[in-house]
């Protein structure tokens, strides 16, 4: 390993050294809070495409890296920060080193930083740009380009790319509008659905000639008001009278603004596997990566009936429409990594879709 920092756009500069691949990364630098596990499907989960991700844990890696666990087929994550990352990892999974696979696939971390300072300043002033570096960077000029610097956390890139259909044998057959989700989805869906997978920019009118019966648009990373989801949102608009529509995460963003709710950026995320969520009346646990809140009153406006709120900072995490069989859910249900807690919901969908009262 050789010294490195992590540089933030408001001069803040924490000191470690680098492991992973020879290069130097910026991104928005988000905190991750959780166990000991899940740090893979993190890394390779496209919603963290342009983050650098702090994860609170303090000794990371400690099973290794196995393919079996991989959200996706690449590392999307900008760079990640730890306490300490392991170099002698369990041999149960008989997995690779976290360093070795971060080399191979081509990202960058830095490890020796004290990840609980970061973790409060990042509480304390909101998500910000940050770079990992090299420890000969002119720390100034690095700041200064950061300032400048826009992150690419745009969908069209992790997107599916067309149209594909997944036969699991099953009686009823949903759309998903893929915004850039991680396989851990698929995996739900094939214990209740055929699935016929739509790029984000999919027509409704595609949708609907394809014989689904209910559409699933995903999560993904990056702002849910940028211009590329223009036409997901009105596609989400047409088919909300058509069939029942489920958002997930971005997804469940797109949704709420297809119906006119506004939704803002957060000043500090949820990421991680641990996030408590209220509805029907217990507390369940869920994965999250979540950057926007819906806005209280116009969803209210919209006609969204909020079910589900976080416990920690009473963020929307749920709802209904008052009219439609539409529904919205900020976190990850499907869990992996973290609880399945949450999983049943899409055996209320899947009741909804077949007529079955809730």
């Amino acid at each position: 390993m050789t010294g490195g920092y992590l540089v933030l756009e408001d001069g803040t500069v924490f000191e470690g050294e680098l492991f992973g691949a020879n290069i130097e990364k910026a991104g928005e630098v988000v905190f991750s809070t959780g166990g000991v596990d899940g740090y893979q499907e993190a890394i390779t989960d496209p919603s963290s495409k342009g983050q650098i991700i702090v994860f609170t844990y303090p000794l990371v890696g400690n099973y290794g890296v196995s393919d079996e666990f991989n959200a996706s087929n690449k590392i999307h994550a900008n760079g990640i920060v730890v306490k300490e990352v392991t170099m002698e990892p369990s041999p149960f999974y008989r997995g690779k080193l976290l360093s070795e696979f971060m080399e191979e696939k081509g990202a960058v971390g830095i490890t020796g930083v004290d990840t609980r300072a970061l973790t409060l300043k990042i509480r304390q002033d909101g998500k910000m740009k940050g770079k990992i570096v090299k420890n000969h960077a002119d720390i100034g000029k690095v700041v200064e380009e950061l300032k400048k610097t826009e992150i690419d956390s745009s969908v069209r890139d992790v997107s599916a790319t067309k149209k594909e259909k997944i036969d699991n044998g099953k009686d009823v057959t949903v759309a998903v509008i893929d915004l850039g989700t991680r396989s851990g989805l698929y995996k739900v869906l094939a214990e209740r659905f055929n699935v016929i997978r739509f790029p984000y920019n999919a027509k409704a009118d595609d949708i609907i000639a394809s014989g689904a019966k209910g559409v699933i648009v995903s999560s993904g990373p990056g702002n849910p008001n940028a211009p590329e989801l223009a036409d997901t949102i009105k596609t989400v608009s047409q088919l909300s009278s058509e069939m029942p529509v489920m958002g997930i995460a971005l997804g469940c963003d797109v949704v709420a603004l297809a119906f006119g709710a506004k939704v803002l950026s957060m000043k500090v995320g949820h990421h991680g596997c641990n996030q408590p969520v209220k509805l029907r009346g217990r507390i369940c646990m869920t994965a999250q990566s979540q950057d926007y809140y819906i806005e209280p009153a116009s969803a209210e406006a919209a006609g969204l009936v909020i079910t589900q709120t976080n416990l920690n900072d009473n963020i929307i995490e749920g709802f209904k429409h008052s009219k439609l069989e539409v529904y919205g859910y900020e976190y990850h249900p499907e869990g992996s990594p973290g609880p399945d807690d949450t999983v049943f919901v899409f055996d209320d969908f899947l009741n909804v879709i077949k007529g079955v009262s809730q």
